[in-house]
């Protein structure tokens, strides 16, 4: 059955199941606070952490991974930690603790660069940047690419509920920086957390779902199929085995009935046991997903 795949269940947090040591969420979280400590008693510590452009220009190349471990107040360190444990569980426990931390620390830094980029052609001014928002953008980023119709809901100013998908957060995180940028003088390092975003993007596009650490198909080709996913039907029943009528809108012929297993289940199946499950595509997921529950009834 494929219930008894332990990829086809919905992952479990409880630590002595799907985890193996400590999360790097949690340690991500403790270093965050730490530093915080330490920031907090001395002023001479955040000058010399903290990123400025004209810093990078002089060579303090390291500023792009400390300033990731600064907080510009206590409300400022709360959501970052916040963010962290509830988006990059998911992407930990989906990826594995090096792809995450890669994905984390790079975003902070990509995003450190963007900053800097807007400042130097002279689109920002050359303020500090401190906080880990930009790594924790590429979190959320990487999120909605990975569960792009997950539903999830958040209070709105701690008060009021909002539900919405995952991919329409990523939507309005992208507008409410790109808007930032443009007002200017917000207090927040906008350019930061939109780098942080692309890198988050690109970082499933090319690594995760297109191949280089994978082993998945091209990642256009999973851009066309998300596009066209509108326009394709599948239909599974179970009649003494597993049958499924595949339907396109096309003028190619007449509909063809296929073997489910052998033509859709089976392949998928190889592909997670050679590449894991985040190399599949969301029609792949959503074909298994159908079967399982069709076999569970």
């Amino acid at each position: 059955m494929l219930d008894d795949r332990s990829y086809m269940r919905e992952p479990d947090w409880r630590p002595e199941v799907n985890r193996s040591g400590i999360s790097l969420c949690v340690v991500l979280i403790v270093l965050n606070i730490l530093f915080y400590i330490i920031q907090s008693r001395s002023q001479g510590f955040t000058a010399s952490w903290m990123l400025r452009a004209s810093d990078i220009q002089g060579g303090e190349i390291w500023k792009l991974l400390t300033f990731q471990f600064l907080h510009g107040g206590l409300f400022h360190l709360l959501i970052n930690c916040l963010m962290i444990w509830f988006a990059g569980r998911q992407i930990e426990e989906t990826l594995g603790k090096l792809k995450f931390l890669s994905l984390y620390l790079i975003a902070g830094t990509f995003g450190g660069l963007l900053q800097c980029l807007l400042t130097w052609i002279g689109f920002l001014g050359d303020y500090p940047v401190v906080g880990a928002s930009a790594g924790v953008s590429g979190l959320i980023a990487a999120f909605a690419m990975l569960l792009w119709n997950r539903e999830l809901t958040f209070l709105l100013m701690f008060i009021i509920p909002i539900t919405m998908k995952a991919k329409y957060i990523l939507l309005v995180l992208v507008g409410i920086d790109l808007v930032g940028l443009l007002a200017g003088g917000t207090g927040i390092a906008h350019g930061a957390h939109l780098g942080g975003v692309m890198w988050g993007v690109v970082f499933i596009l090319l690594f995760v779902q297109g191949g280089t650490w994978s082993g998945a198909e091209p990642y256009w080709e999973q851009i066309k199929e998300r596009f066209n996913a509108g326009r394709e039907r599948k239909v599974v029943t179970i009649d003494g085995g597993a049958r499924a009528y595949s339907r396109r809108e096309s003028r190619s012929g007449p509909v063809q009935e296929v073997d489910f297993v052998a033509s859709e289940i089976d392949p998928i199946l190889d592909k997670i046991s050679e590449h894991g499950i985040h190399s599949l595509n969301d029609k792949e997921r959503a074909i298994l997903e159908q079967a399982r529950k069709n076999m569970g009834r």
